[in-house]
């Protein structure tokens, strides 16, 4: 009987024993769970400038702690974010929209506060004195705004402009009645400086503010001539010549004895000479009209008028059909053939005005 209490005795002590071991084991499991979990929580705290919200999460994202917190409002910038231990802070700043219209161009821009000045700046546009904003600059924003900015340059530039010349009509009484004579003029240039009023990049305005003339205008010249000149009042037909060669047509003179038509005109030296028993040069017989001259001067077959300048001697129509020895040492001289020798001693040397007629 004693044996049998012993043995229940003993039985019940053994549970007793278990039961007090299971649970330690599970207190010490309970004190290690709650340990690191609590070491596992992390805590955000987010300031709105009114308000703290504090979140305790195993999250560690703060910015899917932030999505599921009811914020005041659904739009905000992060100003400031510090973490000390197992806390985050966070402070914000609610934003609205805010629109900035320059020209056609519209911007939305986020905005936390300030003025209309810090808008734009925020929306890339420094204003300076010549701009045009509504609101005004200083205006303060707490909520949505429609803000218009006109952006007004003015720069400064030049450019070079033509001066026009004009024509000046001048009456000469040293050039013939009916010849009328004009020299080209030529354009001046001008530097034009000018200040332009842009809006938006647009060119509004341009104001000259200075003009400065570079180089003068020459101006054309109109002469008209206002001389009296007599016309051919006689032709070689009327005049007694030396020359007994006849041209095809009778030779128009002026009043001084000159050809009235003719292509060019040379004063030259001039010599004479008689008959020697050759014939010239082009192999024609002499006889007064045919002259000696230098080929490389005057090709031989050109047709002439000679005379002095004072009238006092004319030769006449003369045809160049012959050359001499003079050329050597004269060879822009001619050589006049002549009927006599005293002839040609009496007209010696001389300058005479020849007229190239053809």
């Amino acid at each position: 009987m004693i044996e049998k209490i012993k043995y229940h005795l003993s039985g019940l002590l053994s549970c007793r024993k278990m039961r007090i071991g299971c649970v330690a084991v599970m207190t010490a499991i309970t004190i290690v769970a709650v340990t690191l979990l609590s070491c596992s929580i992390h805590t955000v705290e987010i300031f709105d400038g009114e308000t703290t919200y504090t979140v305790r999460t195993l999250n560690r994202n703060t910015a899917n702690v932030m999505s599921g917190i009811d914020l005041k409002y659904e739009r905000y910038n992060v100003l400031e974010t510090s973490v000390n231990g197992s806390t985050t802070s966070i402070e914000i700043a609610y934003t609205y929209p805010v629109y900035v219209t320059c020209g056609d161009n519209t911007q939305e821009i986020d905005f936390s506060g300030g003025t209309v000045k810090d808008a734009l700046l925020k929306a890339g546009y420094t204003v300076d004195e010549y701009d045009m904003v509504e609101p005004s600059q200083d205006t303060e924003i707490k909520d949505t705004v429609y803000i218009d900015y006109v952006n007004v340059d003015y720069v400064n530039g030049s450019y070079t402009e033509e001066i026009p010349y004009e024509t000046e009509t001048v009456y000469s009484s040293k050039t013939e009645k009916g010849i009328t004579t004009t020299t080209d003029g030529t354009k001046g240039v001008k530097q034009i400086s000018y200040t332009e009023k842009l809006v938006n990049g647009e060119s509004v305005e341009k104001t000259v503010t200075a003009s400065t003339v570079v180089t003068e205008p020459v101006n054309a010249k109109k002469v008209i001539g206002t001389k009296e000149v007599k016309k051919a009042v006689t032709t070689s037909a009327d005049v007694k010549s030396v020359s007994v060669l006849s041209p095809s047509s009778a030779i128009e003179l002026d009043a001084n004895g000159n050809p009235v038509n003719y292509k060019s005109k040379k004063t030259v030296r001039a010599t004479a000479y008689t008959y020697t028993g050759n014939n010239c040069a082009t192999g024609v017989a002499p006889k007064p009209g045919y002259i000696a001259v230098n080929p490389n001067v005057i090709p031989y077959g050109t047709k002439m008028y000679i005379k002095t300048a004072d009238g006092s001697f004319i030769y006449g129509y003369a045809v160049a059909a012959d050359t001499g020895g003079f050329v050597k040492n004269y060879p822009n001289g001619v050589d006049l053939f002549m009927t006599t020798k005293s002839a040609c001693v009496n007209f010696g040397v001389r300058n005479v005005e020849i007229y190239i007629l053809e």
